[in-house]
């Protein structure tokens, strides 16, 4: 079970071992997600080399240019050099450039959009709750921008009644948001993002979930008295399961069918086992009723 109704096991760690690697801020389950965290290891050990850099230089000048008892002459007075000036303008503006260069390349990844994206929901937050619509992804008509629904909503709010939403791991998934009151944000820790969710506008993004499980979400804009009861979670599961649960809920009985023919294939096999030991024909005609 998750510590907090956000899902994270863990704390924010500066130097802990997490699934993908040495750093942090934490475990992160998206190739997105991931992409982005990727940056804040490396950004922050630059600035610890400037912090270390700027001042130790401080401090070694203060300690050994500081005045001396009975010393009352003037240092040696210099105005100006170019060369210290072009160093210390081009190396910040070199650093700047590679780190703008990295982030504008993961930023172009977290906005990416997929032309097949494995779902697509609707998700239109509310004080203080959100309802989930499913679309059908193959029905996407390109004049409308729109999609054919499938039918099913899952709606809730608060701490007890929290909203679930069901989506595939290893396929990107399209998640249109928008609010019907006031700004509100949906947030997944271990998604590592967050976009916020406004009246009278559509925020699209995607997101392809690598690990299975169950990860806690909830609204990261003050919106109200009951804003800090407003939860939800994500359920992340293999593809073939979140395909069964889409028939299951639109009546299709994939689940049920496959379950079934599970069933007869397993009887068929072990009546053949016991007929190569017995010689005898066994018949499952009973089992199989």
């Amino acid at each position: 079970e998750h510590t907090n109704p956000t899902g994270d096991e863990a704390g924010p760690n500066l130097f802990g071992e997490t699934a993908n690697g040495l750093g942090f801020p934490h475990e992160v389950v998206t190739t997105e997600g991931i992409a982005s965290a990727g940056l804040y290891l490396p950004i922050f050990l630059v600035a610890v080399a400037i912090f270390l850099l700027v001042e130790g230089l401080l401090l070694f000048l203060v300690l050994r240019f500081r005045r001396k008892e009975g010393d009352d002459s003037l240092p040696e007075q210099t105005h100006g050099n170019n060369k210290l000036e072009f160093i210390w303008t081009a190396i910040p503006a070199l650093i700047v450039t590679i780190m703008f260069v990295g982030s504008t390349m993961v930023l172009t990844e977290v906005e990416a959009k997929s032309d097949d994206p494995a779902a697509v929901v609707d998700v239109q937050a509310f004080r203080f709750g959100w309802i989930i619509d499913y679309l059908d992804p193959a029905s996407y008509d390109a004049d409308t921008g729109s999609y054919e629904e499938l039918g099913i909503q899952i709606a809730g709010g608060g701490r007890e009644g929290a909203p679930e939403m069901m989506l595939p791991i290893d396929g990107p998934v399209r998640v249109r948001l928008t609010a019907a009151d006031v700004i509100h944000s949906w947030y997944v820790p271990a998604f590592f993002f967050k976009r916020d969710a406004i009246p009278g506008r559509v925020n699209e993004f995607e997101f392809t979930i690598e690990t299975p499980g169950v990860y806690g979400g909830q609204c990261a804009e003050f919106c109200g008295a009951a804003h800090g009861d407003m939860y939800f979670s994500v359920n992340a599961m293999e593809p073939a399961d979140y395909e069964a649960w889409v028939a299951d809920q639109t009546g299709g009985g994939t689940a049920e069918t496959t379950t079934e023919t599970e069933a007869t294939e397993s009887e068929a096999t072990e009546s053949e086992a016991a007929e190569a030991e017995t010689g005898e024909e066994v018949d499952t005609s009973e089992e199989s009723a």
